[in-house]
């Protein structure tokens, strides 16, 4: 299964990196950086932490890899849109269907708004996920697109994270780490300029 899942991901990697919004150049550079400093960031730290926890590293790393699908193509909510198109995947290219529920949950579940990750797959997505927004890489990308301060940009974003770090992070082991990265965010953007 796992070079079906690597198929699965080339597929996915192409859906942002050639973007399917049409000639927008700074809509292309948005995703192809989203691609590679949030959602591989994503996969990457859910599967470590699914061997960490020893969670379902199929399951993980097809949840990851859909969780914010649909923003590729602007759909909001992305997490009830994106939980809809990977599921509808998975089930098309013969997923089975316990696999594909799993993941639809993972997704919808990875904001921890509407839904709460119940099972431990959930909740290292939803981890994982707001443990890459806490890396500098996403922020100077899209900075460097949307052609604004980087650390502005932090600073407009620390009570996202603070409020992610709260709600999304369900490992003490990785809430200690965040909270050290969130301690040098404030300190390298936020009080310099209080």
């Amino acid at each position: 299964m796992q070079g079906d899942i690597l198929e699965i991901e080339k597929y996915v990697r192409n859906i942002f990196v050639e973007s399917p919004q049409g000639t927008d150049q700074k809509r292309k550079k948005l995703l192809k950086n989203f691609w590679e400093n949030h959602t591989k960031e994503v996969i990457d730290l859910s599967l470590e932490l699914a061997k960490k926890y020893g969670a379902d590293r199929e399951v993980v790393h097809l949840g990851a890899l859909f969780h914010d699908f649909s923003l590729a193509y602007d759909r909001e909510p992305h997490d009830e849109v994106s939980s809809h198109l990977a599921y509808e995947y998975l089930i098309v290219n013969w997923f089975n269907q316990t696999v594909a529920e799993k993941v639809r949950d993972i997704i919808l579940k990875h904001r921890c708004k509407k839904f709460i990750p119940e099972t431990l797959e959930e909740k290292i997505v939803s981890t994982a996920d707001a443990i890459a927004h806490f890396i500098p890489a996403f922020y100077k990308g899209a900075a460097e697109v949307a052609r604004e301060d980087y650390a502005e940009m932090i600073r407009e974003n620390i009570e996202k994270l603070e409020d992610e770090y709260e709600r999304k992070v369900f490992f003490e082991d990785e809430k200690k780490i965040l909270k050290k990265y969130m301690k040098e965010f404030k300190e390298n953007y936020y009080y310099k300029t209080k």
